[in-house]
Formats: C-alpha cells, sequence, structure tokens
C-alpha cells in the first residue's frame, strides 16, 4: 500500500484518523476532499485536500466515502463514472442494510464497492478530533454486495488490516441486527436521559451539581453528531424498535419490582448486570 494513493472524501473524525494512520504506517499517498469549502480548510491541516472531487479520484487506488448514511447511495450513482476500473471503493457508515440494497440496483457497483463499518468513533465528531490509533484493534464489518469477487473482499479485507483493524464479514441484515443493540438503542436511549435531565434542570436548579461520573458517562454518546445519528434512526428503524418493545418490557418489569417496595431481587439483578458488563471484551 505504500505509495498508493488514498482518497478520502468526508475528512471528519473516522475520515480523519484514516488518512494519520495510513500516512504513519505506510507513508501512503492520502488525499482529501470536503464538499464545504471551510471543511477543506480544516481538512487541509491533517492531509492534502483537492480543491474538487474528480481530482480527489483521479489515480486513486482506493476510496473511502466518509460521509452520513443516508448520502452513500447518492455519492455511489456520482462516483463510479470516474473510477479507474481496479479502483477499490468502501464506506464506514453505521448501518448496511439500505446502503446494500441501493448499490445493487446501480450498475457496476458490485466491481468496486465493498460496504464497511469500523467498530470506532468517538461521542465528538470533525478533523480536530482525528487519531492515528482510532482503528487499532477495532472490528470492521464488511458487507458485501452479492455478485463480488473474491478478490475485491480480499482488498477491502487488506486494507483494514493495514490500519490495525479486524476485519470480519457478514450480512447487511445480521450487521444491522447487531449493532442496534450494541450502539443504535444505546445513543437512543442517552439521548432521551440527556434531554429528561435538561427539561428537569430547568425547574431544578441545583440539579446540575448533583451530575457524577455515573450519569456523565451513560450519557457521553449523546454528544454524537445529531445529523449522523438522524440518518441512522431512519435507515435501521425496524431492529431499533424490536428492541426498544423489548427495552421497554423490561423497564415494566422494574417499575413492577419498585412498586412492590421490596429489595428482594434487586440484588440478584445487579449482580447479572455487574457479571454481563464484565464479561464485554
Amino acid at each position: 500500500m505504500k505509495g498508493e494513493r488514498t482518497a478520502i472524501i468526508g475528512v471528519g473524525l473516522l475520515g480523519g484518523s484514516l488518512g494519520l494512520a495510513l500516512k504513519r504506517r505506510h507513508g501512503a499517498r492520502v488525499v482529501g476532499w470536503n464538499h464545504r469549502a471551510s471543511s477543506r480548510r480544516k481538512a487541509s491541516k491533517l492531509m492534502s485536500v483537492a480543491p474538487t472531487l474528480p481530482a480527489a479520484l483521479e489515480g486513486a487506488k482506493t476510496v473511502v466515502l466518509c460521509a452520513h448514511s443516508g448520502s452513500i447511495a447518492s455519492f455511489l450513482k456520482g462516483i463510479l463514472p470516474l473510477l479507474s476500473p481496479k479502483t477499490l471503493l468502501l464506506d464506514v457508515s453505521s448501518v448496511k442494510g439500505e446502503i446494500v440494497r441501493e448499490a445493487s440496483r446501480v450498475p457496476g457497483a458490485k466491481d468496486h464497492f465493498v460496504p464497511c463499518h469500523p467498530m470506532a468513533g468517538k461521542e465528538k465528531s470533525g478533523p480536530s478530533y482525528a487519531d492515528p490509533d482510532l482503528y487499532r484493534g477495532r472490528i470492521v464489518f464488511l458487507t458485501p454486495l452479492k455478485g463480488s469477487s473474491r478478490d475485491l473482499v480480499q482488498r477491502a479485507s487488506h486494507f483494514w488490516r493495514s490500519v490495525g483493524a479486524v476485519p470480519l464479514v457478514l450480512t447487511a441484515g445480521t450487521h444491522d441486527r447487531l449493532v442496534a443493540m450494541t450502539s443504535h438503542l444505546p445513543h437512543l436511549l442517552s439521548g432521551a436521559l440527556m434531554n429528561l435531565y435538561s427539561s428537569r434542570a430547568k425547574t431544578q436548579p441545583l440539579l446540575g451539581s448533583a451530575v457524577g461520573t455515573g450519569f456523565r458517562d451513560m450519557t457521553r454518546i449523546a454528544g454524537g453528531s445529531p445529523s449522523m445519528w438522524t440518518d441512522i434512526m431512519r435507515m435501521n428503524s425496524k431492529e431499533v424498535l424490536s428492541l426498544l418493545f423489548a427495552y421497554r418490557r423490561t423497564l415494566g418489569k422494574l417499575e413492577k419490582e419498585l412498586r412492590k417496595g421490596t429489595s428482594g431481587r434487586w440484588k440478584t439483578f445487579f449482580e447479572k448486570a455487574r457479571s454481563g458488563r464484565e464479561s464485554l471484551r
């Protein structure tokens, strides 16, 4: 990968971190591009930035779309005609089912595009938070299109391994069910808790003085990009709704226990929760 040109379309946290990792580990030639001129100026602090999208794509062996999930399909249609025959095209979006369905309808997509989702990120967004170690040791899900060659998928896997990530191939449907539980539902719940706090704080001036590390940990991810998470909730609503229903049933059981006013089952409840938390990798 040394000396090869990689184009990163959308130099924010994920794109900026990827560019830094490629340059540090391989001395790769990395060029970025952002739609807004102000974003291109910020990105230029991390890597070379092309003035136009076609200029960024010119001569690139690998192109990584680091745009929001909802814009990937439209990017595909515009970018594919500009790619060289052997160019590898990847993305980093958090929902795969809709993207795979849309991409499968785009002529030629299966010969270039391997949908990906790295399980890496921060609650802060933008190139100023870029970290060259962001992908080290992190799982990256690959959800190939039907008809894509094994060689294309292997090239995508090699790309992610080159920045220290661990690629894992699975179906788009399986991916969306998994991340609904581990990422999308938690973000929704964190946002709901933060909004409840904000509402109560208007009438309880001392509430802020009672905020400790537990509350900060629970609501940290509520600081994520609102536009990105709007796309995610829309695109994976079916899986999130299913989990939200199950979560509401769990809350209903807890409410009944609280109304009983007994403490007999709480120790078991919290021991089970602690054991599950400690088992996380």
